[in-house]
């Protein structure tokens, strides 16, 4: 067995160790005895000053948040300030902490922008009192460069029917805290934030009726897609006694249909046309339609005939208060990037929860709130320097998309019939339908995320293991996706995103 050897060095000092209590030279005692006490008063000391720097720990945590709590204020005074400072420490360093808090200093710089909070941490000794050092004292400083980035978030929400009840009241809640804390000590000259709530389409608003990238000349084909002979869809509201456009527009043909391209008159394919939802067949020989409110206007058993038939919608009145071409049209209005928290707070409290999920058409519409060309040009550009470009996409299920057994293969949408072929595929299965629509989300997504935005998702109590993690590739990053199933989680969620817009503003 090996044994360790002792150095001779250590085995001597072993030996004179062992016989230091037998030593009789007084002056060895003596010295020992006037190095007791200095000895005793180090190795205590250092409990103490492991105290203090314990202390500096938590005062610069403290100070830090106190800084960052001023910091978001930008029109705040110094007295007030320092109140909102001190009271910040307060609840951050308790009185029952190691220290007392002492110097508390705030000091705000127009010129830079700069907060700084100073503050002393003063700590009483037990053992460096036997010397005379009764107490420590360290000091800490912080310091916030204000926000000097602009912030443009847009909101992307579903307000479809599983969305009623209980569920769209606590998106209400959530969104409004989302706003309380963003605008909250903001310079609104640096905030703007936008809502687009969507169900199986998004609604653009009726002021914007016949504008020019509403292709007010059916120069599109989509305009007469489902008619014959061509019809302009806006000469057929006209034209039906009691049936206005209430706002919605039709996803363009991929891969317009999530990308922000610029609507160009020259280019028919990139205008956007208005919601209308053909009046489906009333003949008898097939079952499943859903949206048949005219006479066909014409015999025979030609299905797609007799509901292309544009004659039948001239002086046409529609008896049925649930149906007609507005049918599937039922979000509110999209409300453009603005800095007036009032517009935007009012928007998120008149969500409604109706009609079907689909979720590409929200995002592209997302983009195209926070683009800064047309249809809505309210953003900077993608490029600019000094400009956070956000989006947050809420779901609270999977995308739908209803086949029928039909010459139409579906009910109608955003993308049309799905016998349109403007979804990219050509089926009456359901579950191929939400699969095409999830594919069309994951490009939005990327799309998105290709421009520079950060992109923020959240699953609101959705069971479907594919449909979180769609969302959560969706996202930026894996940690910028929040699963939330409870209003609790949901509320957190949109606080956390909150925190996390508020601290990308800021730099230490």
């Amino acid at each position: 067995m090996l044994r360790p050897i002792k150095p001779p060095v250590l085995d001597g000092f072993v030996n004179r160790l062992r016989a230091f209590p037998r030593h009789r030279r007084g002056n060895v005692a003596m010295l020992f005895s006037l190095l007791l006490v200095p000895i005793t008063v180090l190795s205590g000391g250092a409990v103490d000053i492991n105290q203090a720097l314990n202390a500096r720990t938590r005062l610069s945590s403290a100070l830090d948040g106190a800084a960052l709590a001023v910091g978001v204020q930008t029109s705040i005074g110094d007295e007030r300030a320092t109140d909102l400072a001190r009271d910040f420490i307060t609840a951050n360093y308790p009185d029952r902490e190691i220290g007392a808090i002492q110097d508390l200093a705030v000091e705000i710089d127009p010129a830079s922008d700069r907060v700084t909070v100073r503050a002393a941490s003063r700590v009483e000794t037990i053992i460096l009192g036997l010397i005379g050092i009764d107490y420590i004292t360290v000091h800490w400083e912080s310091e916030v460069q204000r926000a000097r980035s602009s912030l443009e978030l847009v909101m992307v929400l579903d307000n479809t029917g599983s969305m009623g009840g209980s569920k769209i009241a606590s998106l209400r809640s959530a969104g409004l805290l989302l706003t309380d804390i963003l605008f909250e000590g903001a310079d609104p000259n640096r905030l703007k934030i936008g809502l687009v709530p969507f169900s199986s389409t998004v609604n653009v608003g009726t002021a914007y009726e016949r504008a020019w990238w509403l292709d007010p000349n059916a120069q599109s084909p989509l305009h007469s897609e489902n008619f014959s002979p061509a019809a302009n869809r806006w000469d057929l509201y006209d034209t039906i006694r009691n049936r206005d456009w209430t706002g919605c527009v039709e996803a363009r043909a991929i891969p317009h249909d999530i990308e922000d391209t610029l609507p160009d008159p020259a280019d028919p394919d990139t205008l956007f046309v208005p919601y209308f939802a053909p009046d489906e067949s009333s003949y008898a020989a097939y079952s499943g339609y859903s949206n048949s409110y005219l006479s066909d206007g014409m015999g025979g058993s030609d299905e797609r005939a007799r509901m292309r038939n544009t004659p039948k919608y001239t002086n046409a009145w529609i008896n049925s208060s649930s149906r007609g071409p507005q049918w599937g049209c039922t979000a509110r209005p999209i409300t453009p990037l603005t800095n007036r928290r009032t517009t935007i707070d009012n928007a998120i409290s008149d969500m409604i929860a109706s009609g079907t999920t689909n979720i590409p058409i929200g995002i592209s519409w997302g983009v195209r709130a926070l683009s800064p060309g047309m249809p809505f040009d309210e953003g900077v550009g993608f490029e600019e320097e000094g400009t956070i470009k956000a989006m947050v996409v809420l779901t609270d299920g999977e995308n739908v998309l209803n086949g029928r057994n039909n010459p139409n293969y579906s009910d109608y949408s955003g993308y049309g019939f799905v016998r349109d072929g403007r979804l990219g595929v050509l089926s009456t299965s359901g579950n191929t339908l939400g699969n095409a629509l999830d594919d069309r989300t994951a490009a939005a997504c990327d799309y998105a995320k290709s421009l520079g935005i950060r992109v923020y998702t959240i699953t609101f109590q959705v069971n479907s293991t594919s449909t979180r993690n769609m969302m959560r590739d969706c996202a930026t990053h894996p940690t910028l996706y929040f699963d939330s199933p409870s209003e609790t989680a949901l509320r957190s969620a949109f606080e956390m995103i909150a925190g996390d817009l508020t601290n990308l503003r800021l730099s230490r």
